[in-house]
């Protein structure tokens, strides 16, 4: 081998050498600040909403889009701010009580398990050693709420610029990710994009005709059973219905656990209600909604779900479905169309799509 052709395969090496470890640094800086690109993710999801809201007032009326997200902005407050003037107090005193009826239904299940060898050897599991349960330095606990509203404040007020500023103007991110893209392949992550917004939309109009048809059940229901705050535990089931899979599980704690306060056996009734409720969800709501919007397989929904619930916390299982599904529709156009050849379902519609996203 000659001395160029061995300064060639040098020159080679060092240079894949410097782009996996560029590859390795970009891994490592995204790890390190996850959570603000979970953040990110999540306002673009705003950004999706209020781009979808916006489209049929600029559509219809001689609006620019600009002006529509600004109508849809001042519509959402508003309607935030009336509903907050004539539903605030009311949820604020069933708060009160709620959190009475927690404790009550608490003292109820200690009381419960008390009474049996095994339940006493429970309790005495439960962290606090004095066999019931931990309810104990407040003021910490206190701290700790604190700090975790303003955390979860900052990182509300994060997510609504970032939407916002997505919202305003899309085509300015878009083209700067297509501009990293070589020339040849720009029409196709033109359309890779749009896939991702649209599977983004129906992803998101399935969770909200889910969280508003649960939630609607869960009130009336539990209404019927004569369970107190019914109104802010269906509040809490739609709200938590927005992680699949597990939401659902954890909406029915709050409400055994308040039931256990008017007896044993109503705890139980309103178990098999959350039973049948999650039942007639998993098997009948979402196989409609799924038809009518995005599929996404529930073994692929769960592992995401607790994956990534269980490295980022609730941040992660916040958008561990939507971040899945977009991952599923970029295997599917990049490797299994783009590289495995396989036909595509249907023409992606590039410059329309793109542009109307």
């Amino acid at each position: 081998m000659s001395q160029q052709n061995i300064w060639e395969y040098l020159k080679r090496l060092l240079i894949a050498v410097g782009i996996i470890g560029l590859f390795v640094v970009l891994l490592l800086f995204a790890w390190a600040i996850i959570d603000v690109l979970l953040l990110i993710f999540l306002g673009l999801l705003l950004a999706v909403v209020l781009r979808t809201l916006a489209k049929p007032i600029a559509r219809y009326t001689p609006l620019s889009t600009q002006w529509s997200l600004v109508i849809v902005v001042v519509l959402i407050v508003a309607v935030i701010g009336i509903g907050g003037w004539f539903f605030i107090p009311e949820v604020l005193s069933q708060v009160e009580l709620f959190v009475q009826q927690i404790q009550l239904g608490i003292n109820q299940l200690q009381t419960f398990l008390a009474q049996y060898n095994w339940g006493q050897q429970l309790l005495e599991q439960v962290p606090g050693g004095d066999g019931g349960l931990p309810i104990s330095n407040l003021f910490n606990q206190f701290v700790d709420a604190f700090a975790l509203t303003l955390e979860g404040l900052a990182n509300t007020l994060f997510v609504i610029f970032i939407g916002i500023f997505l919202a305003v103007e899309p085509n300015l991110y878009r083209n700067g990710l297509i501009n990293l893209v070589p020339s040849r392949g720009r029409d196709r992550a033109q359309e890779v994009i749009a896939g991702v917004i649209q599977i983004l939309r129906g992803w998101l109009l399935g969770r909200v005709i889910s969280m508003i048809t649960i939630g609607i059940v869960v009130a009336v229901g539990l209404t019927i059973l004569n369970v107190p705050l019914a109104l802010i535990l269906g509040i809490i089931t739609g709200l938590l219905e927005f992680i699949p899979v597990v939401g659902p599980i954890l909406s029915a704690f709050p409400a055994i656990i308040i039931a256990i306060s008017q007896g044993f056996m109503q705890a139980v009734y309103v178990a098999i209600f959350y039973l049948v409720v999650q039942q007639l969800e998993g098997n009948v709501l979402t196989p409609i909604v799924q038809e009518k919007t995005v599929s996404l397989p529930p073994a692929v929904t769960l592992v995401a779900v607790l994956a990534m619930g269980g490295l980022f916390g609730v941040l992660g299982a916040l958008v561990a479905t939507p971040l899945a599904a977009v991952i599923m529709v970029l295997i599917r156009m990049l490797y299994v169309q783009d590289i495995l050849g396989s036909p595509r379902r249907a023409p992606e519609q590039r410059s329309r799509g793109a542009g109307e996203n």
